[in-house]
């Protein structure tokens, strides 16, 4: 075998070995800041998921004698805020609600009786594997009787970061800025609407 083809056989293995690569979860953080209002009201919160996608990565390869050879991969289903980066974030949102007294109780229990329905949409999760950068686009309605909130985020993983940081930033980083960030967006809306009703 001549070391060219030793070479495509690495790069083959690689890249199939990478289609078995397990789903790398969401690790939630904590809300960080201070809250002005509680509430000893209770909530339902209700997950509604939509489109799940990525885009695919280009690399060059060197198989020897100075030629190149332009290998295609991803998309990357496995590194995408999927379904269940999206559960775990609502299970996260939910325990901040409680932990930080904006409600008595959080519950996505549809049984169980609440003041307060809070609906997060999920509409579209983008994941580009370039710099890990995850884009979610996610309206949030809250509703109690007549009242009602509806808002539109629109969050970008790595906007407001250095090249640098980009440059070394990987995809369970990547997913855990975009959750940290809307987790901010998400709860300040939240409180903005505990303290004008």
């Amino acid at each position: 075998m001549n070391v060219r083809a030793l070479i495509m056989l690495i790069v083959v293995a690689a890249i199939s070995s990478g289609c078995a690569t397990p789903s790398i979860p969401l690790k939630p953080s904590a809300y960080e800041k201070d809250v002005s209002v509680t509430s000893k009201l209770t909530a339902r919160v209700v997950l509604l998921s939509g489109v799940v996608s990525g885009s695919g990565d280009m690399s060059i390869v060197p198989i020897g004698n100075g030629l190149f050879m332009p290998i295609s991969s991803g998309p990357y289903p496995h590194l995408q805020f999927n379904d269940e980066d999206q559960r775990i974030f609502l299970g996260a949102f939910r325990q901040e609600l409680e932990r930080l007294h904006l409600f008595k109780t959080a519950t996505d229990d549809p049984k169980q009786a609440s003041d307060v329905e809070i609906k997060v949409l999920f509409a579209q999760t983008f994941h580009n594997p370039n710099h890990q950068e995850y884009v979610l686009d996610v309206a949030m309605q809250i509703t109690s009787g007549e009242r009602r909130l509806a808002n539109h985020y629109r969050i970008v993983s790595n906007e407001g970061d250095s090249w640098w940081e980009k440059m070394n930033t990987n995809a369970s980083e990547g997913k855990a800025k975009a959750g940290k960030k809307l987790m901010v967006a998400l709860i300040a809306d939240v409180e903005k609407w505990l303290t004008t009703k």
